[in-house]
């Protein structure tokens, strides 16, 4: 028997199997299912710290065997006998860790043997635990057990639990959002770190549950009552943006909730191509009123200028009474048509349809993330660490296959590109590419975009229209490319792809 394994050469063959961490009898194959020198480890090898895993040596001719285990760790089955007596362990891990459990087994041949090490990661309990990373309000106070700050304020929130919990549900009474996670275990990673907007006075409680799918841990609550006191802000608006929706309609975005008292549709002026533009009505929108709605005349063409100006005398307040500010010729930010998916190239997918490039020729990182956004809930995150090759995200997801992440562009039609871009002061590249690439014969066309002297820190529109509209060449399904090859950090929100008028 011992000349034949010698003369085919000896077989080792390792088996690793999951096995429950709950102490139970190993059920062991039947032996000749295996060669003479055969050795099996069986055991999960990310636990929670209490639990245990299991280790077999189903070899058989075994002259010695040397099990050897972590010094925090023991066998829970030894009944009186030497650990190298047992072709079966149970061992029990009960410190947080990682963690090397080595099997060596002697036979009458030399010439086989087994010394193999199997590696253990033990988890610890998870325990909920919240950072909080930023407040944005006009003031605010922190302390350990509460922040102080003025409606319409923004707390940033960060999940910092312990144990690597990979499952999380917020809830943040008063907050908008008010609850976010709890989904799945892709989109309880996005909501990881989140921005909550208070609009109202009161005091509010946050909450954070943490649980591990696997392996399965209990669930931790951490509620943080009375956490976020909000009081009342004496100072005006503030607005944050003018934007033209779908319908034609201008909206002015609030921090805070807005009342009308009279009718004010002669203390706002709207110049399109410095034509005086007639505005037929201002209200409120009816799902959230800190949106100021101005309805003109006409539908504006998106390739006009249009200057919206209002005189402060209107009966346009905050719910306590300070008038919102006048402001003079805000430009209106004019709506595009786009051929891509909305949900997709504004990144309110999550980033589902993105992907970083081919690791070779990508040396940053790509996330979606709710630290910046210009508009919805996600933007995309670009960074790059080191200067050199390319830091590049697609919008065609090879992995998933994901079909309506491209858009049709047929033979002759004339497009452009929009997108909008926060640029970090760790910035160093001078330009961000865009390229629209053809999926089936990977040809792109490049929009190469300069961003020196851009103001950093903020959300800038990128408009290509006066400066590159291109041509189809050829009816296809077309994806978008973002890349650069410096260290920094940017933000890119609110992609389209558009025909000029």
């Amino acid at each position: 028997m011992y000349k034949q394994l010698i003369k085919n050469s000896s077989i080792i063959t390792l088996i690793f199997i999951g096995f429950i961490s709950c102490e139970k009898e190993y059920d062991i194959p039947e032996s000749n299912n295996f060669s003479d020198a055969v050795a099996v480890a069986s055991g999960n090898t990310r636990i929670q710290k209490g639990g245990l895993t299991s280790f077999a040596d189903l070899s058989r001719g075994v002259t010695k065997r040397t099990w050897t285990i972590p010094e925090s760790a023991y066998i829970s089955n030894l009944d009186g006998k030497q650990p190298g007596d047992l072709d079966l362990i149970h061992v029990v891990f009960e410190e947080a860790g990682d963690y090397n459990v080595n099997l060596k087994s002697e036979f009458e041949v030399d010439s086989v043997n087994i010394d193999t090490t199997f590696n253990v990661k033990v988890l610890d309990y998870v325990q909920s635990k919240i950072e909080v990373t930023a407040v944005e309000a006009d003031f605010f106070e922190q302390t350990e057990n509460q922040i102080t700050m003025y409606e319409g304020g923004t707390i940033h929130f960060k999940d910092v639990s312990l144990g690597s919990p990979n499952r999380r549900l917020w809830t943040f009474d008063g907050g908008d959002p008010e609850s976010a996670g709890g989904i799945s275990l892709d989109e309880d990673e996005l909501v990881k770190s989140i921005a909550v907007s208070y609009p109202s006075i009161g005091q509010y409680d946050v909450s954070l549950v943490t649980w591990r799918q696997y392996p399965t841990g209990e669930k931790d609550t951490l509620r943080l009552e009375n956490f976020v006191n909000v009081i009342e802000n004496l100072e005006p608006p503030t607005l944050s943006s003018v934007i033209e929706n779908e319908n034609g309609i201008i909206q002015l975005s609030y921090n805070l909730p807005l009342k009308i008292t009279s009718e004010s549709t002669s203390n706002f002026s709207l110049l399109v191509d410095n034509q005086q533009t007639t505005i037929t009505s201002v209200v409120l929108n009816p799902d959230d009123n800190r949106i100021l709605e101005i309805t003109p005349s006409i539908n504006i063409n998106s390739k006009s200028t249009a200057l919206l100006t209002y005189d402060g005398m209107g009966g346009i307040m905050r719910l306590n009474d300070v008038a919102i500010p006048a402001f003079n010729n805000e430009t209106v930010s004019l709506f595009l048509p786009n051929i891509a998916d909305n949900n997709i190239y504004g990144f309110e997918d999550g980033g589902t349809g993105w992907e970083q490039t081919r690791p070779w020729d990508n040396i940053g990182q790509i996330s979606f993330t709710n630290e910046q956004v210009a508009s919805g809930s996600y933007s995309m995150r670009m960074e790059a660490t080191e200067d050199g090759n390319w830091t590049k995200a697609w919008s065609k997801n090879k992995e998933s296959n994901t079909e309506n992440s491209n858009f049709t562009l047929e033979t002759g039609q004339n497009v452009t590109l929009e997108f909008k871009i926060w640029i970090d002061p760790s910035y160093t590249a001078t330009n961000i590419q865009p390229h629209i690439w053809n999926a089936g014969n990977w040809v792109s066309e490049g929009f190469w975009t300069s961003i020196e002297g851009l103001e950093r820190g903020k959300w800038i529109t990128i408009n290509k229209e006066l400066v590159k509209v291109w041509t189809v060449p050829a009816t296809a399904e077309y994806f978008l490319s973002f890349r650069f090859n410096k260290k920094g950090v940017i933000y890119i929100d609110d992609v389209r792809i558009f025909e000029p008028e």
